[in-house]
């Protein structure tokens, strides 16, 4: 037989069996890959796919997860993070997936973390979840949805130097337009007439009761609960939409207590919410000046958040998860409620722009910032721009000092002097006496204008200017309050820098600025101003601190002016030496009638007092017995 058709033959049956093997392998593989792929696993991960959105074929599907889960992705602004932790294992075709599912709070409240269990069955079409409501959340009712509650915190307080509260929640009324209320009447004719009812601007509330939305209630005013009385809430309440809502609000505990210095907050407008970029909502509460807003997040504390269980068909609510509010806190100040009251009581009775600081030279604290009675439209005491006046001539003293000028240095005070052309004269209050020789202490005490402006070439302007820098003209404001420290530029030549010389010309001050010039002579050192109890206080550093020496000359140059000069009327005051500088700055109002500010400084012990009327006589006339009067009841 042929050899190879042996071969051929023994070969058949192995190839058949092989080809067998093969077959077999085949199939097994493929039962076997077609049951992996027909587990079920897919679908889990589809369904966790799937759940963040509501992405899912079936529109039943969908309807019910935006039914439980679509407040709370409203209210977050996010959907949640959903992952398949475990597919678990297919027996009789279930299969039961576990969830791990994350949301994201609002406001930095951090996030809501829980595990939820989903049944899947496989069927004739595949496998397909049960979407219970327990699969959204743990242990939700039938008819129940997921929402979120803000917890809001409670409101902190501003106090005075020993914990009287000066700041804090208040009972208030927001007036105002309900757009859903005006029925068939026109809104803007609506806000015009309630605007002219509570006395605001028309144009302006018109406009916001335009850009709200349809439903949208439209503040107009919110009053104090207990200031009803002062406006016609029987007539608005005949306006078409009008609505009083009571609410608690932060404010001052007293209307008008130290305006400019606590602040306020105020419910934000339309026009916050367009202008803030997205950083203001509707509700927010927007600060305006001051400690208030210097301490907005203290005083507002943070918001707690409430993920909530709802049944609207049963009106009942409940907690699944908090995150708790965060209580604002008390903000502790310097101020004196007795010097503050004192102050106001002081210039109650000024019809012109005026003011009264009172500060601790030894600390830099605020013990009292008041206003006049008149409708300032800004806290001149703090933020307003005047010459000084005469009051500056403790600045200009210092730099005399400074230049080699002592105190006994004769210098010449005529009645007028001349400088580049323009004509000065002294105030027409200096006795013609005194026209003449005199020393510099006498200049100082009786306030010669022409004695100070002629030396204007014995001191420049940048040593002019660096002795105010020494006695805490130009400083940063204290954190807390919106102030202006005072300005002298250095470059001014000329005549701009004579008149320097006296207070006049391009300097400016305001009244906390010339309190901490006076406080920094008797302090002995740069007094840096304070408002906050807590705020580090350190001495700024300046390139040329006072000396021992020229702490006790400017002390006994400004001592001169109540025992020889313009302050006599102090000189009686028991107590400490009283130290301290009259001051009168001419300024031009708008019919174009030269008018004066009226200004006086004065120290004693651990105070000191600025005073300042905008529109007064000489300083020891109209300011001095302001002063005065705190001065003998501090």
């Amino acid at each position: 037989m042929d050899s190879s058709a042996s071969r051929s033959r023994r070969r058949g049956p192995v190839i058949l069996v092989v080809a067998l093997v093969v077959i077999a392998a085949l199939v097994v593989g493929g039962l076997l890959w077609r049951q992996r792929a027909d587990n079920g696993e897919e679908e889990a991960q589809a369904l966790a796919d799937a759940l963040p959105e509501g992405d899912f074929s079936s529109e039943a599907d969908t309807a019910e997860h935006d039914r439980i889960l679509g407040p709370l992705i409203e209210a977050t602004g996010a959907a949640p993070e959903v992952e398949l932790a475990d597919a678990g294992t297919a027996e009789d075709g279930l299969r039961t997936a576990t969830l791990d599912w994350t949301w994201t709070l609002p406001d930095d409240a951090g996030t809501w973390e829980y595990t939820t269990e989903a049944t899947l069955h496989r069927g004739e079409d595949g496998w397909s979840a049960d979407l219970t409501p327990e699969v959204f959340a743990p242990d939700l009712g039938d008819r129940e949805n997921l929402d979120l509650k803000t917890v809001d915190p409670t409101l902190g307080t501003v106090t005075d130097r020993d914990g009287k509260e000066l700041y804090g929640p208040g009972e208030v009324k927001v007036l105002g337009l309900d757009k859903t209320q005006l029925e068939d009447a026109d809104p803007e004719a609506s806000a015009r007439e309630l605007a002219g009812l509570l006395g605001i601007d028309e144009d302006r509330f018109a406009q916001s009761v335009a850009d709200y939305g349809p439903d949208a209630f439209v503040p107009a005013l919110t009053i104090r609960v207990s200031d009803e009385g002062d406006y016609p809430l029987d007539d608005a309440a005949d306006v078409a939409g009008f609505r009083a809502v009571e609410k608690t609000q932060p404010l001052a505990t007293e209307r008008d207590y130290a305006p400019g210095v606590l602040g306020a907050l105020r419910e934000a407008s339309a026009e916050d919410v367009e202008e803030s970029d997205g950083e203001i909502e509707s509700g927010d509460l927007v600060a305006s000046g001051g400690i208030v807003a210097a301490e907005r997040e203290a005083l507002l504390g943070t918001a707690g958040a409430k993920v909530i269980a709802v049944d609207p068909d049963a009106g009942t609510e409940r907690s699944l998860h908090e995150v708790a509010a965060v209580d604002g806190t008390e903000v502790r100040t310097t101020l004196d409620d007795h010097l503050q009251r004192l102050a106001t009581s002081a210039i109650a009775d000024e019809d012109s722009a005026s003011a009264v600081v009172a500060l601790r030279p030894s600390t830099g604290e605020v013990l009292a910032s008041a206003l006049g009675p008149t409708d300032q439209s800004y806290p001149v005491g703090l933020v307003g721009q005047y010459a000084p006046g005469s009051t500056f001539k403790a600045v200009t003293a210092l730099a005399l000092l400074r230049a080699g000028v002592t105190p006994d240095t004769t210098l010449q005070c005529p009645e007028t002097a001349t400088v580049e052309g323009r004509s000065f004269k002294n105030a027409d209050s200096m006795s013609p006496d005194l026209f003449g020789s005199m020393p510099l202490r006498d200049a100082i005490a009786h306030s010669c204008n022409t004695a100070m402006l002629l030396e204007y070439d014995t001191v420049d302007q940048q040593q002019l200017a660096d002795a105010a820098t020494t006695l805490g003209i130009g400083q940063d404001a204290p954190t807390g309050l919106e102030a202006f420290m005072g300005s002298v530029d250095p470059e001014d030549e000329g005549v701009e820098h004579a008149a320097a010389m006296m207070g006049q010309g391009r300097v400016l001050a305001s009244p906390l600025a010339m309190a901490v010039v006076l406080a920094s002579v008797q302090n002995g050192a740069t007094v840096q101003p304070k408002i906050l109890a807590d705020s580090d206080s350190a001495a700024p550093e300046v390139d040329s601190p006072l000396t021992e020496d020229e702490t006790a000359q400017m002390q006994e140059l400004l001592r001169g002016v109540v025992t020889d000069g313009s302050l006599r009327d102090f000189a009686d005051l028991p107590g400490d030496p009283v130290i301290g500088k009259t001051g009168t700055a001419e300024w031009t109002n708008e019919d174009g009638e030269l008018k004066l500010h009226s200004w006086v400084i004065v120290a004693q012990g651990d105070l000191v007092i600025a005073a300042f009327v905008e529109d007064g006589s000489y300083g020891s006339t109209t300011a001095g017995p302001i002063a005065r009067e705190v001065l003998e009841g501090a």
